[in-house]
């Protein structure tokens, strides 16, 4: 079985709390809160913090880059019912691992909360577009493309995989490989691109222009 994930919750309201609970099973997730950006609960013990950008407030964006610059051992995720192709590339400047639709069927949201756990980048096809835009940049400012020379045919495999959003274990079967084999993979990936985690890792192959999107976007 799986392992239990803490899932903690920054809103200043009960209703995204509630909504989790009721659409995660118990013994797999555990989520609490909801707290305040500053919180010490939010800094220490979860495994993933789940911002909600429709607070009551409208200060979504503005709690969510807070909580990206001062929680470092956790993963973040922004949650949201809207459905703005521009809130995508707007979670993950702010430095997020992803955006979760709150209103999702359970089975993608519990999945998104255990792949942001994981490092992985968590988005809705739609939002892709508008994240490409945002990261393209000319040829006089790509980063050194000898990090992507480095890469093996394999890694490259994976890195590329990495990209469309699929998991360890999608990856693993495509390939015809073990998921620790995947695992080492990827380390190599990072260790090489000279970044810590697979979200940067992406960052990097779309920014450098070295792997095309998906034919998604």
């Amino acid at each position: 079985m799986d392992e239990c994930l803490c899932v903690a919750v920054v809103d200043d309201h009960e209703r995204l709390v509630g909504t989790l609970r009721s659409v995660t099973r118990s013994s797999r997730f555990r989520v609490v809160g909801p707290y305040a950006a500053h919180d010490r609960a939010v800094r220490g013990g979860a495994d993933v913090v789940v911002v909600d950008l429709d607070r009551d407030d409208g200060h979504g964006l503005a709690t969510l880059v807070r909580v990206c610059e001062e929680v470092r051992a956790a993963r973040i995720i922004a949650a949201t019912a809207e459905r703005d192709p521009e809130l995508g590339s707007a979670v993950i400047n702010a430095g997020a691992n992803g955006l979760l639709g709150s209103r999702a069927n359970p089975a993608d949201i519990e999945a998104g909360l255990r792949r942001a756990a994981a490092g992985e980048l968590v988005l809705p096809d739609e939002h892709l577009p508008s994240l490409v835009e945002r990261l393209r940049i000319g040829p006089a400012e790509r980063l050194d493309a000898a990090s992507i020379g480095s890469l093996t045919p394999r890694e490259l495999q994976v890195l590329r995989a990495l990209t469309y959003g699929e998991s360890t274990a999608e990856i693993a079967a495509s390939l015809g490989i073990t998921a620790m084999t995947v695992q080492s993979h990827v380390k190599s990936v990072l260790t090489k691109l000279r970044v810590h985690s697979k979200v940067e890792a992406v960052r990097f192959a779309w920014r450098s222009g070295a792997i095309a999107m998906p034919a998604t976007a």
